[in-house]
């Protein structure tokens, strides 16, 4: 029988009982030290070491007993193994060293500890994060100052993204680590890969690019690292590569009181680089659209996107201002196209009737349409909704807001009979969305039930039902009350035009012939509706 050691591997008033066979092979003890580690018994560690265990062997992954040493945060086991040889620069399987787990810790007295015995402050792991990015995301600012006092590169970029140190912190909301950084060279103008991204998809804004540490401050809504970033100098109207402004972003992120701070800071209310103003996106992230299928931002703050509206036409914001392009697509394959819309127009399509009056109370001309010709009036009814439940507003609970909306743009005179490019009427979207109180309204008012969009069909045939971006479309009650309201009114409700055969679908751009006739006509519109607000609308 083999004879056997034990050592008990003290924890508190607790303790292990390990038993290393006599005999048994070296690689039994050298995993008996990286227990011993794991468990914290100093006493343990030293009686290994000193039975020969070699006190760089590693586990099958690379680790060695000083990466479960920084990893347990051990000052005392870490000081302990790198006087007995532990090799501070030694990578697992995955290429950590045991600095950037000090850096994840944020622990600057082993990060000195380790720097002081051959450790890298410039390490990078395998993906090229470096050891002062992880101590940046992870906040202590000793750390950070640590790490750059033994010369790592506040500068150095991320391979994927080419994101500095100094993002990483502001993104983590590590107001003290942005301090460090800032204060001790860090370049606060440092821009994401910047580069202009294209969408592939007609109905997505392709992804900006060009963030600085200031936009992800303000994409999270840290003020505390909006503070520090401005003071040390950076740029509070710079813009990403398709032109929105760190305003802008912390808007679009529902961050209101962010915004309201880096308005108090001197941002531009009016800014419009990205061919859309703050006051537009104010609008447009109180409804949003769910995002396909996901919920949109969620508010932070302790200001209410009211209060940050007025703020904005206070500060000399344009409640007038038209969109230069047909911006903030998110996926919904709505047909709105938001050239030339105004925020009234845009609050008007999410039945927003509390900020339709604050831009209307401002000065707000209701009666401007997109550059299409799509009326406040129309959109407000349900044209161009993607989908009623998903688009911003919509909610089957949302029809009281919806009738006073309507209501609201009808008394402040606009026709219930226009018609817009494709020949729709307020009435085919009261009857796509299924209102039956609007589609009552909307026909009390003197709408014609009559009327045909540009196929043809009426709004009869559209609440009737029909394919629709490649899934079919059908309110089967608001198909019942026009036909009633039409026999009342002594009109056909068979026959050509009130039903849609199953061979049309609306706006499927499947084919590239049709996502390539799209594109091209929104380029001409953006064009042309440029040059008219440049020199005027044509006489």
């Amino acid at each position: 029988m083999l004879s056997s050691f034990c050592r008990v591997l003290a924890r508190g008033m607790a303790g292990l009982l390990l038993c290393v066979p006599v005999g048994e092979s070296l690689m039994a003890q050298e995993r008996a030290l990286l227990d011993a580690v794991q468990a914290e018994s100093l006493e343990a560690v030293g009686a290994l070491l000193t039975e020969g265990v070699d006190v760089n062997e590693a586990a099958p992954d690379g680790s060695t007993p000083l990466h479960w040493a920084v990893h347990r945060n051990n000052v005392e086991l870490v000081a302990y193994l790198l006087n007995a040889g532990a090799d501070p620069t030694a990578q697992n399987r995955y290429g950590v060293q045991p600095i950037t787990l000090a850096a994840e810790n944020g622990n600057p007295l082993i990060l000195q500890a380790l720097l002081a015995a051959g450790a890298d402050a410039a390490h990078a792991g395998m993906d090229g994060e470096t050891v002062l990015m992880t101590a940046a995301r992870n906040g202590d600012p000793e750390a950070v100052r640590v790490l750059l006092a033994a010369g790592a590169d506040p500068d150095v970029r991320d391979p994927f993204r080419g994101q500095t140190a100094l993002m990483w912190a502001a993104a983590r909301n590590n107001s003290a680590a942005v301090y460090a950084l800032a204060e001790l060279g860090a370049d606060i103008a440092a821009q994401t890969a910047r580069k202009e991204e294209t969408s592939s998809r007609l109905f997505w804004s392709a992804d900006p690019t060009g963030f600085t540490a200031l936009m992800f401050a303000a994409r999270g809504g840290h003020i505390d690292v909006l503070r520090v970033l401005l003071n040390a100098g950076a740029d509070i109207n710079g813009t990403l590569s398709d032109g929105q402004g760190v305003l802008l972003v912390a808007i679009a992120n529902a961050n209101w009181a962010a915004a309201d701070y880096l308005l108090e800071r001197g941002a531009e209310p009016n800014q419009m680089t990205a061919g859309w103003t703050p006051l537009h996106q104010v609008v447009r992230s109180r409804r949003m659209n769910c995002c396909q299928g996901f919920p949109g931002p969620i508010p932070t703050g302790d200001v209410d996107s009211i209060d940050l509206l007025r703020k904005l036409i206070d500060l000399g914001g344009d409640v007038n201002a038209r969109m230069r392009v047909n911006g903030m697509q998110d996926g919904q394959r709505n047909r709105l196209n938001r050239l030339g819309a105004t925020p009234f127009f845009l609050a008007s399509k999410s039945n927003d009737t509390e900020a339709m009056q604050v831009l209307l109370d401002a000065g707000a001309d209701p009666l401007v349409p997109n550059a299409d010709g799509t009326t406040a009036l129309m959109v407000a009814a349900g044209v161009a909704v993607f989908n009623p439940g998903e688009d911003g507003g919509t909610e089957p609970a949302q029809e009281a807001e919806h009738l006073r909306a309507v209501t609201m743009l009808v008394g402040l005179g606009h026709d219930v009979n226009a018609v817009n490019y494709r020949g729709e009427t307020p009435l085919h979207g009261a009857a796509f969305r299924g209102a039956n109180s609007v589609v009552r309204y909307l026909v009390e008012e003197g709408a014609d039930l009559d009327a045909r969009n540009h196929l043809g069909y009426s709004a009869l045939a559209i609440a009737a039902g029909f394919t629709y971006t490649d899934t079919y479309k059908q309110q089967a009650d608001t198909a019942r009350l026009l036909k009633q309201l039409m026999i009342e009114h002594g009109l056909e409700t068979e026959g050509e035009g009130h039903s849609i055969p199953g061979s049309v679908c609306f706006d499927c751009l499947t084919r590239s012939d049709q996502y390539a006739d799209r594109t091209r006509w929104e380029a001409e519109l953006e064009t042309e509706f440029n040059q008219e607000l440049e020199v005027g609308p044509k006489p």
